[in-house]
């Protein structure tokens, strides 16, 4: 049994905003030269159930980044262990991933894509913490409280990520976070 001390978000809300997300994203973003982007590992589940809400023409482009590794908190620096993927020049890029926490992770992505001659860069991210509520995603699934959250493709220490539902990771490591 993981470690989760309650359920933040159900799998039927999170099927029921993607579902909401797709109809905003496919409005909006018609006619471009869509290309989305899932930030791996975390957003991978994310994308691919949007991905199939999303009724346009698209491409489909992963980018592994990370800042956390094993920790609960970010490192501050981030790494791109296969770097910049080639072909995304000319591209509307739709960076995907699982949670807007510092920012870091999307803003040196933003840079890193805009540098290589995208024409435009947008984020959805399925969580941004109550902390973060500063940050601009342009597409967001949900604020939640400043908890360590695992499922739905986030993880601690690769664990946890297969889990259908959002829930609070262990008492003992959450409390940590709220110190």
């Amino acid at each position: 049994m993981p470690p989760i001390s309650e359920i933040l978000l159900d799998r039927v809300a999170i099927r029921r905003r993607v579902e909401e997300l797709g109809v905003q994203i496919s409005r909006e973003l018609a006619g471009s030269n869509l290309c989305v982007m899932p930030v791996l590992d975390g957003g991978m589940i994310f994308a691919a159930d949007l991905v199939r809400e999303i009724h346009l023409p698209l491409a489909i482009t992963p980018i592994k980044a990370s800042s956390y590794g094993e920790a609960t908190i970010s490192s501050g620096t981030l790494s791109l262990p296969f770097g910049i993927p080639e072909g995304i020049s000319g591209k509307d890029l739709l960076l995907v991933d699982d949670i807007l926490d510092t920012g870091l992770t999307l803003n040196v992505l933003k840079d890193r894509l805009m540098e290589s001659r995208a024409v435009s860069v947008r984020t959805c991210v399925l969580l941004r913490k109550e902390s973060s509520r500063h940050l601009p995603a342009d597409y967001l699934g949900f604020d939640i409280p400043d908890r360590f959250v695992v499922g739905y493709g986030l993880d601690h220490a690769g664990l946890y990520r297969n889990l259908p539902d959002i829930g609070v990771f262990s008492t003992a490591v959450d409390d940590k976070l709220q110190q």
